[in-house]
C-alpha cells in the first residue's frame, strides 16, 4: 500500500512531528506541505531535524493542492480546520489535530471557544472503548488534545469500574514548552522559560476540562466535573498529569491498579508500570506510549494516578498517525514506536 498524505500547517510543533513520522512511515508517501507564514521556506529551514526533507518548501494552505492526497492531515489553530474540512471533498480522509470537531454539544462549544459549533467527528483516542471500530469507519477523526488524552487515559478505567466518584476529579499537569505552539510568545521566550515554572491560568477559562469532562462522562455513565491547573515547565516538550479523586468505600492501590491493568493489558502504547515505579517524561519523549502508576492515599481517602505522553507524541501527532492507520486498515502501530529516550 501506498497513500499520498498532505499536511496542513506542517511549520508548526505537531505539524513538524507529523512530518517526522510520515517520513519513517512504510505506507505513506509525503506529498503537499502547507503552511502560513512560512510559506517558501523550506522545511529544514523551519524544521532543522528534517534534512531528509531540505528540498521541500511550504505552500500556502490550499483546498486543491491538500485535495490531491488520499489522507489529509490538519494541524491548525481553533476556527482553521473547520473551514478547512468543509471545502474538502467528502472521499478524501481528514485528521484533525485542532479543537474544532472535539465537542458534541454547541453549547459547551460557544461557552469555551464562542461562535458557531461546527459539528463533531469521531474522537480518535483508539483505547477507549468502541472507539477503534468507529475510527476505522470513517472519514473524519478528531485526534483529542494533548492534556485530555493524558488525563482520560487515567481516570476512564476508574470511573468505569466504580472506584472513583466522578463530581471531585483535580488535575495538575505540567508540560513542555511545545504544548504552546511556535507563535512568539514573550512567556515562552528562554529568557523567561529558563528556570522558570508557571501556570498557564486558573479556574473556568481553560478550555481542556470541557473535552474530558465530556469524554469521562462516557465511563462514568453521568456527569464528571473536573478542576484542571496546567503548568510549563522549563523542557521542550512531555506532560505529566496527576489526577487525584476520592476513593469510593474498598477501594484501595491494588483496586485502583488492578482496573487500569484491566484496561489496558492487551494495549500496545499503553502501559502501567510496576507498583514501584512512576511516570517520566524521558521515558516517552519521541513515542506514542502513554505511562500510567496508581496510588490511594488513605489518609485523606483519594486516589491518585499519575499519566506521562509525549505531547507532540500520544498527544497529538502519533496518535494522529495511530488514527490515520486505523482509517487505511493497517496496523494501528505501523510507523510509531514505544522505545523512550529512558
Amino acid at each position: 500500500m501506498s497513500v499520498k498524505v498532505a499536511v496542513a500547517g506542517a511549520s508548526g510543533n505537531a505539524g513538524g512531528e507529523l512530518l517526522r513520522l510520515i517520513n519513517g512511515h512504510p505506507e505513506l508517501v509525503l506529498g503537499p506541505v502547507t503552511a502560513g507564514s512560512q510559506v517558501g521556506s523550506s522545511v529544514s529551514e523551519v524544521h532543522p531535524g528534517l534534512t531528509e526533507l531540505g528540498d521541500r518548501v511550504f505552500e500556502p494552505t490550499d483546498t486543491a493542492v491538500l485535495g490531491a492526497a488520499d489522507v489529509v492531515f490538519i494541524a491548525l489553530p481553533k476556527g482553521h480546520s473547520s473551514r478547512l474540512a468543509a471545502e474538502l471533498t467528502p472521499s478524501v480522509r481528514v485528521v484533525d489535530l485542532g479543537p474544532d470537531f472535539r465537542l458534541t454539544d454547541p453549547l459547551v462549544w460557544e461557552r469555551y471557544y464562542g461562535g458557531p459549533h461546527a459539528g463533531s467527528w469521531t474522537y480518535g483516542l483508539p483505547e477507549i472503548p468502541g472507539a477503534r471500530e468507529r475510527i476505522a469507519g470513517a472519514h473524519r477523526v478528531a485526534t483529542p488534545g494533548c492534556y485530555a488524552t493524558a488525563v482520560i487515559l487515567a481516570l476512564g478505567p476508574l470511573l468505569a469500574a466504580g472506584r472513583i466518584d466522578p463530581d471531585d476529579l483535580v488535575v495538575t499537569a505540567v508540560s513542555g514548552t511545545s504544548s504552546g505552539g511556535r507563535a512568539a510568545k514573550a512567556s515562552l521566550s528562554p529568557g523567561d522559560v529558563l528556570g522558570a515554572l508557571r501556570s498557564y491560568t486558573v479556574g473556568a477559562t481553560y478550555r481542556n476540562p470541557a473535552e474530558m469532562e465530556q469524554e469521562l462522562a462516557t465511563f462514568a455513565n453521568a456527569p464528571v466535573t473536573v478542576s484542571f491547573t496546567p503548568f510549563s515547565v522549563p523542557m521542550q516538550r512531555g506532560i505529566v498529569v496527576s489526577c487525584s479523586a476520592r476513593l469510593r468505600d474498598g477501594t484501595g492501590s491494588d483496586e485502583l491498579r488492578a482496573a487500569l491493568a484491566d484496561a489496558y493489558r492487551d494495549e500496545r502504547f499503553v502501559r502501567l508500570l510496576p507498583a514501584s515505579r512512576w511516570p517520566a517524561t524521558a521515558a516517552v519523549t519521541g513515542t506514542n506510549s502513554a505511562l500510567l502508576q496508581a496510588g490511594a492515599d488513605t489518609r485523606t481517602g483519594r486516589g491518585v494516578v499519575l499519566s506521562a505522553i509525549d505531547n507532540l507524541g500520544k498527544g497529538a501527532a502519533g496518535q494522529a498517525v495511530q488514527n490515520a492507520n486505523l482509517m487505511l486498515g493497517l496496523p494501528e502501530s505501523t510507523g510509531l514506536t514505544t522505545r523512550g529516550a529512558s
